[in-house]
């Protein structure tokens, strides 16, 4: 008996030798990468930057500052990501650690002067990256000065790019879907764009300070094909399925007055027009309106005035996400899905036509039909007088 007992002692203790961690890491052995800059240097190269938290000074963030910086940027020059990434490492004290990362800033200058489809392989194949960062382009500065901006509200520049996207209702801008949208035939990627200003947000000075301005439409060899405002790009995210929500001002007939409402629940929907070429195909977009601010001399506690509404906000979202589309596809790329359905829908058809897809999609027949549901209209009827 003895014997056995002891027999089971040893097994359960080159048991627990077998199943123990021998790479274990400390989370004070972390460094926590927050943020990535990817920037064009000269001779073939490339600049990487992180922006790393420092979580023992993140509580002491108040009012926009802080008697010392939460984050460190550190950076390095490299052939690849991986080499600058080695150097970055031998001058850190921690292990840098990517799979918290938020966003993936990605300069204009780079864009254009590189072939940025070199990032894909480390951040496919590496599975410290999660690809649920979101990627950004930096319109006309560096994106390693993104990335040492202090935000006024929050404490990193990243956190600030991330909450910003959800706060208006935008998804599916994932690493992961940027590259899948970049390697795939049936359709090309639109990358959200951040531009640095000098904002006054205080009465002492006015500090730089990194918003969404607009979105960048890229082709398949992605450089950029055309650079879209901030309005016209919520149209065309509309249209390309990937938002969920969006603000509309819209001018009464005649100029008299204006009315603002709250699109949620936005759809798009592409449907073939039966009996036709393939070519030709209707957007279909839905949404629920809320009426949040009223300048005309409608009653709106009225029905055919809500009638009325509704048939002329249809109208304008119509005429406008139109003008939208005919916009982007006059530079070539399909960051729409059209090729995608298509492709489902006529797959024999898409052979002679996956190959120059860019050229193709110019000759798409797309018409865009709205259906906005006007689901209230405010608490008041006519304006207080």
């Amino acid at each position: 008996m003895i014997r056995v007992v002891l027999h089971l002692c040893v097994s359960l203790f080159l048991l627990m030798l077998l199943t123990s961690c021998t790479d274990f890491v400390e989370p004070n052995q972390l460094a926590f990468v927050m943020g990535t800059a990817i920037d064009h240097a000269e001779n073939g190269n490339m600049e990487v930057s992180y922006q790393i938290a420092i979580p023992s000074k993140m509580n002491s963030f108040k009012n926009g500052s802080s008697d010392s910086d939460s984050f460190i940027v550190m950076s390095a020059k490299g052939k690849d990501v991986y080499e600058a990434t080695q150097k970055v490492q031998k001058e850190m004290s921690r292990r840098l650690m990517t799979s918290h990362r938020i966003l993936i800033a990605i300069s204009e200058e780079f864009m254009n002067k590189n072939d940025v489809s070199q990032l894909f392989d480390k951040l496919g194949r590496d599975p410290a990256n999660n690809q649920r960062d979101v990627t950004f382009m930096i319109k006309g500065n560096n994106a390693k000065e993104f990335l040492m901006i202090k935000h006024p509200m929050e404490n990193l520049s990243s956190i600030a790019a991330g909450k910003e996207l959800h706060i208006n209702g935008l998804k599916n801008f994932s690493t992961r879907q940027f590259i899948i949208d970049s390697v795939t035939q049936e359709t090309s990627s639109l990358v959200p764009v951040l531009q640095i200003k000098n904002v006054k947000v205080n009465t002492q000075k006015a500090d730089p300070l990194a918003a969404l301005s607009g979105y960048a439409v890229v082709n398949k060899k992605l450089k950029v094909a055309g650079l879209l405002d901030h309005f016209e790009g919520e149209d065309v995210v509309w249209l390309s399925g990937k938002g969920s929500s969006i603000g509309m001002t819209i001018p009464w007939k005649n100029g008299n007055g204006v009315l603002s409402f709250r699109l949620t629940h936005i759809r798009r929907h592409i449907q073939s027009v039966h009996g036709h070429d393939p070519r030709q195909v209707v957007i279909k977009v839905k949404a629920q309106a809320y009426l949040l601010e009223n300048t005309t001399s409608l009653d709106m506690s009225e029905v055919t005035n809500m009638e009325e509404v509704k048939k002329y906000l249809n109208e304008q979202i119509q005429a406008r996400l139109q003008l939208a589309f005919d916009k982007v596809q006059q530079w070539g790329p399909d960051v729409f899905g059209i090729g995608a359905y298509l492709h489902r829908k006529y797959p024999y058809w898409w052979r002679s036509q996956k190959d120059d897809w860019n050229e193709n999609f110019k000759k798409v027949e797309a018409n865009v039909q709205a259906n906005i549901q006007l689901r209230s209209v405010g608490v008041l009827g006519a304006q207080l007088e």
